[in-house]
């Protein structure tokens, strides 16, 4: 008991303790609910055809699946699965028949769901289900209804229509490995996995061409705007994911304005597109890590070099890019994480392109052969791989030491003018590529679509039409995102202060762990995790705003720990310390000494957390329902369908960019700024 009070008098050990059980609910138990749902399987299903004069049974081997079925005669059907009996099924009479389950002496509930009859036994679910043709022109409106009574020890006597075709399927939970055997071994699904591959190693070479590239030669050189360019690539990097794909198809798609000027035959839709738009999506990530690695090298290292015989060639292939390597790397595992789990792009670009979130969505929504366990599967399969590739990336960073004794500033080159030249106009173009699909957004917006082609008519009934229609999408956005947003204001910087000023404790190390799952998680796979947890009572939340709010908090926490993490390690502990050892509560020396020196990191990573949520989509598209839906939802809707509301999209999208880009700006000319660097002597 006196241990107990001690925890509960020390509010860190009881926020630790509610952090852990919080996320290991929402990240742990969502993540099982679909590793169970992937090894489990309905049974069979099959259709009987009876006759109406003397009730005989009869089964076509086409209207069977899962089951093996045994005719000793047209008066009884012996089902079996994996080799086993599992019932058995006697005609008795015209419209009459009798279930008897395999098992001894087993109690069966009856129940109906709408038209469909319920069988629930210990060993076998079944569901019935009749239709009857005969009766569409013989003028007999009248059916006989299903109806069920219990006969004798695991036995159901059905009665039902005469001349009915009776659909019985098995709807038990089965244990089994068919379905990852299934995923790997159907072409359809293997092609998503190599599509899904080709994309992310594709789009991620290309995006850190024009990112290493250019992060390489604005932390050499000292070249006029470079605060200004990095401003515009942070911007960028908070673009929403479908929104290249969206502008890049109005404008190279079969209808899109420039083959429709030009002329061509030839359109964006497909793969290249893909890895096309995604390249974009992801440079500014790889740019940002690489230079800020570039610039935080040491110079003398560099200078080392070129006096032993280097050449800058040899200086940058031998000390520059292996001392970098670990921002580079991790800017290239962060591309490669967004290429692969990136919904909306291979989504709005091509409906026909087989990629493993796609996929996943198409099977977990898809009413007419949609399969759940499936569907977990392939889940599981991407957060394996994910974990494979965040592996990958510890180990090689891993094998050797990046580290260096910095004793000067970072320095820089002065550029020729030809190198002024060049930078600027690689620079422009890069820019002006990354911005494409903003400024087409913007432009569009103000023009009138009919029948998803783009007339030449200026108008202002996009947004007119958005606000009557699709108001309410602005709120639920602004409410969603502000409430998942204060959460991660509250759990980032107790669950970052718990990882960096009380690191000894064993709570803090899982907590670092578990805080960084929701990155490795596709947003689709959390999505379909959170319904199968939050889908029955007692906790049924699906179609709510709360589902949203915790999906929105749980995957963007990351951002929020991390920033509040950076700040802490600037604030040396003796300060709270010295507060303590006066007298004040632990609570109170945090938050009058310890919060105000890392609000800045707070602020930073609230911000990001905001932004982050107002773009999602991966995860939106699998948990909104009427009426909660936010703005992504809006968009993506009016997107996919060439019948779509084109123009309700681009005003929608234009507003959302306004909702990110105003706070993006305040904070990046605030907080990130080129670091004072020296010209180099040589």
């Amino acid at each position: 008991m006196p241990r107990i009070m001690n925890f509960l008098k020390d509010p860190w050990k009881l926020f630790t303790a509610v952090a852990l059980v919080c996320l290991s609910l929402l990240i742990g138990v969502s993540q099982f609910w679909i590793l169970r749902t992937s090894f489990q399987q309905e049974g069979g299903e099959l259709t009987i055809t009876t006759d109406r004069k003397t009730g005989g049974l009869y089964v076509e081997q086409t209207a069977v699946k899962g089951f093996h079925v045994d005719i000793p005669d047209s008066r009884h059907i012996v089902l079996s699965q994996n080799g086993n009996e599992v019932c058995f099924l006697e005609a008795v009479a015209s419209g009459t028949i009798r279930i008897t389950y395999a098992g001894f002496d087993e109690k069966i509930g009856i129940g109906l769901k709408d038209t469909e009859l319920i069988l629930e036994g210990k060993s076998l679910t079944l569901q019935l289900s009749q239709k009857i043709f005969g009766n569409l022109f013989s003028g007999n409106a009248m059916v006989a209804p299903l109806h069920a009574i219990p006969v004798g020890p695991s036995q159901i006597e059905i009665s039902y229509h005469p001349g009915a075709y009776l659909h019985i399927a098995d709807k038990s939970k089965h244990f089994t490995f068919d379905n990852y055997k299934r995923f790997l071994q159907e072409s359809k699904y293997l092609e998503a996995i190599r599509n899904s591959l080709i994309v992310m190693i594709s789009s991620t070479l290309l995006g850190a061409v024009f990112g290493v590239g250019l992060a390489y030669v604005y932390a050499r050189f000292r070249l006029r705007g470079t605060s200004f360019v990095i401003t515009m690539i942070t911007m960028a990097s908070i673009s929403p994911p479908f929104l290249g794909a969206y502008a890049w198809r109005i404008l190279l798609g079969s209808s899109g304005i420039i083959t429709r000027a030009l002329g061509l035959n030839w359109s964006i839709v497909g793969m290249h597109g893909v890895i096309w738009v995604i390249a974009w999506l992801v440079f500014p990530i790889i740019f940002l890590l690489s230079y800020d690695s570039f610039t935080s090298l040491d110079h003398s290292l560099r200078e080392c070099s070129m006096s032993l015989g280097g050449d800058r060639r040899k200086t940058l292939f031998k000390v520059e890019i292996p001392l970098a390597m670990p921002g580079i790397i991790n800017g290239l595992y962060m591309a490669m994480m967004t290429s692969f789990t990136d919904f909306g792009t291979p989504y709005v670009i091509s409906l026909n392109l087989n990629v493993l979130p796609v996929m996943i969505y198409k099977e977990y929504m898809n009413e007419i052969g949609g399969n759940l366990s499936i569907a977990s599967a392939g889940s599981m399969l991407m957060v394996f791989l994910s974990f494979l590739l965040l592996s990958a990336q510890k180990i090689y960073l891993a094998r050797r030491s990046y580290a260096s004794i910095k004793t000067h500033q970072p320095s820089v080159r002065l550029a020729s003018p030809k190198q002024k030249l060049a930078s600027g106009i690689v620079t422009f173009i890069i820019l002006f590529c990354a911005f494409i699909p903003h400024l087409t957004v913007l432009i569009t917006s103000f023009f009138e679509w009919k029948v998803g082609i783009l007339t030449n008519q200026v108008t202002v009934a996009n947004y007119t039409r958005l606000f009557r229609t699709n108001l309410n999408s602005i709120w639920v956005t602004l409410f969603t995102g502000g409430v998942a947003t204060a959460l991660n204001f509250v759990f980032g910087i107790g669950i970052a202060y718990v990882i960096v000023k009380k690191k000894h404790w064993k709570a803090a190390g899982w907590l670092n762990q578990l805080v960084m799952v929701p990155y490795l998680i596709p947003g689709t796979v959390l999505g379909i995790g959170f319904i199968l947890m939050f889908n029955q009572k007692p906790i049924l939340l699906t179609g709510t705003w709360l589902i949203l709010v915790l999906a929105y908090f749980v995957r963007k926490l990351p951002y929020s720990v991390k920033s509040a993490e950076s700040a802490l390690y600037q604030v040396h502990s003796a300060l709270g310390e010295a507060a303590e050892s006066l007298g004040a509560k632990p609570l109170r020396s945090f938050w009058q000494i310890t919060f105000p020196l890392m609000i800045g990191g707070v602020i930073s990573g609230m911000t990001l957390s905001f932004l982050q949520i107002m773009t999602e989509i991966s995860a939106t598209i699998i948990l909104y329902r009427p009426p909660w839906k936010p703005m992504t939802a809006v968009v993506f809707e009016n997107t996919i369908d060439a019948g779509s509301d084109f123009g309700v999209a681009s005003a929608m999208t234009v507003l959302l960019m306004v909702m990110l880009y105003v706070p993006l700006y305040i904070v990046t000319i605030k907080t990130r700024k080129p670091k004072e660097a020296r010209i180099e002597s040589i």
